[in-house]
């Protein structure tokens, strides 16, 4: 949840850049004026053709807008979803939702920071032919409430007509398998027909296992953001050939030049012998991220409901104070030794935020203590910040192919 919610932190940013971008274009460029309301429908259709009235054949009419947005939102989903799985730079941003090893409702929630970024050109198309950015985010939105309750093991399959039309548990499970036969499968969003239209079907036979070919091994929300953009400079930096450091952002994930080693293997895995990603942390310690979690949730929604109405500055500040947060959190999950040093900056700054955006001092005084019993709470484990858990995707691939 910590990566849904430090998405959510970075879309408050770039949502205003790329829902801006749609608008431009649905106003200057559109093919055709298509209505998103009855009411803007009335005009088009005369009373009495075929016994109908206008009003009705106007609600037909924008029934039909709506049905066509919703299947060509969902087609622009599935090239833009199957991409990010074949585009090196494009798989940095969707990466994040596939690196939870469980398979839950919860990782729904789990989404990219920058995916948006890249992928927002893919759905301009839409504006091109004339769907208005009313009909387009709502199409949107009901593709992504769609997709959060495929997200579980619970339900094994549903009738045969459904599977055959519909995103399900089932066939998503396989999309986020890392069983060789899953790898690049099932890329639908409400719809499962793209994917047996286009080839990249593949129904669920066996148990899926849950993750990536190259495994994050972290609970750090910014570094599961970061990694792979990391990995992807490390990887330029190291080829000989200009030809391949360009080529390595827009390969196929996972690819390599042969001097390098070549491509990633992706190794056989089962549910019997693969290993969760956990690292033992003291009850104590456990509680005080618990709590640290909560509070910047807390705070970043709060800020979210009301983020029309708050300036700038607030929303740059509650931004920064609830991603540092999630970035130091992390870092205590993984007992990283930098989190020594980290979170008594950040209790500083949260006092500094406090006093900066309430005028009243009862709040600064109270987040005062807050921090002040933190400290002491914090440091009281400090002796389990001594070894460092080292990020090694590199050595996992080995050891799974051993």
């Amino acid at each position: 949840m910590s990566t849904g919610t430090a998405s959510q932190v970075v879309g408050v940013f770039s949502k205003v850049v790329t829902l801006a971008a749609y608008i431009y274009i649905y106003q200057n460029f559109r093919i055709f004026n298509l209505p998103s309301w009855p009411s803007e429908a009335l005009s088009i259709f005369p009373n009495g053709i075929l016994g109908l009235s206008s009003y009705t054949w106007a609600w037909i009419f924008v029934v039909a807008v709506w049905i066509f947005c919703f299947i060509g939102y969902d087609l622009a989903y599935y090239w833009v979803h199957r991409l990010s799985h074949e585009i090196n730079f494009l798989w940095a941003g969707h990466v994040v939702h596939h690196q939870s090893e469980e398979y839950n409702l919860t990782v729904a929630l789990r989404q990219a920071s920058f995916h948006g970024l890249f992928t927002w050109v893919f759905y301009l198309p839409l504006a091109l032919i004339g769907f208005s950015p009313v009909v387009m985010i709502l199409n949107g939105q009901l593709n992504l409430i769609y997709q959060f309750w495929i997200h579980t093991k619970a339900i094994n399959k549903f009738p045969r007509w459904f599977e055959a039309i519909f995103n399900t548990p089932s066939h998503h499970r396989v999309h986020h398998g890392i069983n060789p036969q899953y790898i690049d499968k099932n890329h639908g969003g409400t719809l499962i027909v793209f994917d047996k239209w286009f080839g990249t079907f593949e129904p669920e036979l066996e148990e899926p296992v849950y993750g990536t070919v190259k495994p994050l091994r972290s609970f750090n929300p910014i570094w599961a953001n970061l990694h792979y953009w990391w990995e992807m400079i490390e990887l330029a930096r190291n080829c000989s050939r200009w030809s391949d450091k360009f080529k390595v952002f827009f390969a196929v994930p996972g690819w390599r030049p042969k001097e390098l080693g070549g491509q990633y293997p992706i190794p056989e895995v089962s549910t019997k012998t693969f290993h969760k990603f956990d690292i033992d942390l003291p009850k104590g310690l456990s509680l005080y991220s618990l709590v640290w979690f909560i509070i910047s949730v807390v705070l970043t929604f709060g800020m979210l409901v009301k983020v029309q109405s708050l300036p700038w500055f607030n929303i740059g500040i509650i931004s920064f104070v609830s991603l540092i947060s999630l970035l130091t959190i992390g870092g205590i999950l993984e007992k990283k030794r930098w989190a020594l040093f980290v979170e008594p900056i950040r209790l500083v700054i949260l006092v500094g935020a406090a006093y900066a955006l309430s005028a009243e001092m009862s709040i600064t005084l109270g987040t005062i203590s807050l921090s002040v019993i933190s400290t002491i709470w914090f440091f009281t484990y400090r002796t389990y910040f001594v070894l460092s858990q080292e990020i090694n995707p590199v050595g996992e691939i080995l050891r799974r192919t051993a």
